[in-house]
């Protein structure tokens, strides 16, 4: 049987507050200090891949991988909490953040090709076993490790993952041609977007949506060709074929509440845990609870 757990708001900090006093190097795009202490660049085929780290070198490794048009800050206030067990390795996605891709990118990318070359930065690494952690595209990459390369994961969390079944790619066509000019460019770029344009991910603190615009604005247009590839994917069927134990996390609230019946159905034993009072990035909003979760989980 599945369990869910109902996390309630214990008043703590989120964001950027949680550790803004803390003399950590490096800073975001909006300025916020950073806390990793390595990280770099792996050359793949086409481009590079960037990671960052933070805790002790021999502690078992834990991957997290941010959102759809998203960036490794977005786990900067979980990493130091969960870093205090675990060596975190924090990676962009292709064509997001620090993650450089050389050429114009493709019509689709698709999340398999996405993990095949994390898969490969993480063997030059020397990480052949781990657990990981995604949040949205990040978590359907995560789910296709799990899926496809099994070998590898050793435990599953998705954290405000949608979990659909694929589309055609008449249908795909289709959503090109409904094209929201106030989303999108004429050539895919992504514009800037209001509270009010996301209403659907319930988002409770408004600076999220502020960075999230500038690391949108960073992926550029590589964010459309990263959607149109969760669009073609059966993320559904893929967390079907999972082994390792699983952790789904959702808000209370937003776009993402619907998939914790889907993740039930197709995962029977899968271990639910809802976070109250927060939008779907709850990593973000709800650092503290997302991290204690995540460490109970990874401790059973």
């Amino acid at each position: 049987m599945s369990e869910r757990i109902d996390l309630p708001r214990r008043g703590l900090v989120v964001g950027a507050a949680l550790f803004a006093a803390a003399p950590v190097p490096g800073a975001s795009a909006t300025g916020t200090a950073m806390p990793w202490t390595g990280g770099g660049g792996i050359a793949r085929a086409g481009g590079e891949i960037h990671y960052a780290t933070l805790g002790p070198v021999d502690a078992p490794p834990l991957v997290l991988l941010p959102k759809l048009g998203g960036w490794i800050a977005d786990w900067r206030a979980a990493a130091l909490l969960l870093a205090k067990r675990y060596r975190v390795i924090a990676i962009d996605l292709p064509g997001h953040g620090g993650s450089t891709m050389r050429g114009a990118p493709p019509y689709v990318q698709m999340p398999y090709e996405s993990t095949a070359m994390i898969l490969a930065a993480l063997s030059q690494l020397g990480v052949d076993r781990f657990a990981v952690a995604g949040n949205s595209l990040g978590g359907i990459i995560a789910t296709t490790m799990a899926a496809r390369w099994p070998e590898r994961v050793t435990r599953l969390m998705l954290i405000s993952v949608s979990l659909n079944s694929a589309i055609t790619r008449v249908d795909l066509a289709k959503t090109d041609a409904d094209r929201d000019p106030a989303v999108w460019t004429s050539d895919w770029r992504p514009k800037r977007r209001t509270l009010a344009q996301v209403a659907r991910f319930g988002t409770i603190d408004p600076q999220i949506e502020v960075e999230q615009n500038d690391s949108r604005a960073k992926a550029d247009r590589w964010v459309r060709p990263s959607e149109r590839g969760v669009a073609l994917t059966d993320t559904a069927a893929l967390l079907a074929k999972v082994a390792a134990p699983t952790l789904l996390i959702y808000a209370d609230r937003g776009y993402y509440t619907k998939y914790e019946d889907v993740g039930r159905k197709v995962l029977p034993g899968v271990r639910i845990v809802r976070i109250a009072n927060s939008g779907s990035f709850v990593h973000q909003e709800r650092p503290a609870e997302t991290a204690a979760a995540m460490l109970d989980f990874l401790a059973t």
